[in-house]
This record gives C-alpha cells, structure tokens and sequence, in this order.
C-alpha cells in the first residue's frame, strides 16, 4: 500500500510541476530571423533592410516606431520619451507576425498547430482578446531577471486551433 501511494504522489507532484512550468519559453523563441527582444533597430536594418513604412508614437512616457516590412511583419522599438537616443538606436520591444515567412529558432510559425507550440512548451489557458477579437494562447519566457516591461509570447489561433498571429511584445 506505501508504495502504491508513494508512486501516486510521485506522479501528482510530477503532473504539477508540468502545468507549473508550462508557460516558459526559452528567450531564443522571441526572435525570428535572428532579430528580437533586445536588438537595436539598427540591427533590425541590417537583417531586414529599411522598412516600407514607418509608424511613430509619443505617449504615456514612451517614445518609439513601429517598422512595418509588409502587411504581414512588423517590428517596434521604444525608450522613454525624454530620452535623446536616435531612431536606430531604440531596442526592439516585440514584433507581429502574420505569414509563414519567417519562424522562431525551433521552427514555431504561423499555420501550424497550437498543439506543435504545446507539444514543444506546454499547453496553457486559451483566452480572447477581445480587442482583437482572437483567441491567444500566451507564454512568458524564461528569465530570472524579471523587469517591468517583460515580453510576453502570444500565438493568436482560429477556431481549428491553426496559428495565424504570433505577437511577442510588453504591450499585454
């Protein structure tokens, strides 16, 4: 009987740490293409060229641009507003994606199925935007040093669970 409740407690306390850590990604999935969370956007040029359109704001103590390469991809830099830094030296705060273009480091993108993200990191709540009108499924990633404007991971689904947005950004 020990041992039966001893293996019982094992495997609850192995179920729990799964749904517990279930929600982290390693911080190498927030980039695509080799640009993410961190780089300047002066990197983000020199991968990607010079954006077909820029998308400037100034607001709530924050100052930056989104650069939009196409319907599809767009990436944002910011800082504080009172800080003089150029254009190209902004970090990158989050980009959107919206095709299959481009992937994460494990090969994560738009149209494939949620069930590839869970398989690979865990399945967390789906929730609904109701803004965008979309169901997400959002990850933190992993990293002990936690700060104020934490990217966030969101894959945005259709109703069969298919990707069609991913979003990593601090706006959530």
């Amino acid at each position: 009987m020990r041992k039966i409740l001893f293996i019982f407690t094992i495997c609850l306390v192995y179920s729990f740490s799964n749904i517990c850590l279930a929600h982290w990604l390693p911080k190498s999935e927030l980039f695509v293409g080799g640009v993410g969370p961190g780089c300047t956007l002066e990197y983000v040029a020199s991968v990607y060229g010079q954006p077909k359109e820029k998308r400037w704001f100034n607001s709530d103590g924050v100052r930056g641009v989104t650069y939009i390469y196409s319907p599809y991809f767009s990436i944002t830099g910011r800082t504080g507003s009172r800080d003089p830094r150029p254009e190209s030296e902004l970090i990158v705060v989050g980009y959107t994606l919206k095709n299959n273009s481009l992937s994460t480091q494990s090969g994560l993108t738009v149209g494939i199925p949620y069930e590839t993200v869970a398989g690979m990191y865990g399945t967390v709540k789906k929730e609904y935007d109701s803004y965008r009108n979309k169901f997400y499924y959002s990850y933190d990633w992993d990293d002990e040093k936690r700060h104020y404007f934490q990217p966030v991971m969101c894959f945005f689904v259709d109703k069969n669970n298919i990707i069609t947005e991913i979003y990593v950004g601090t706006d959530w």
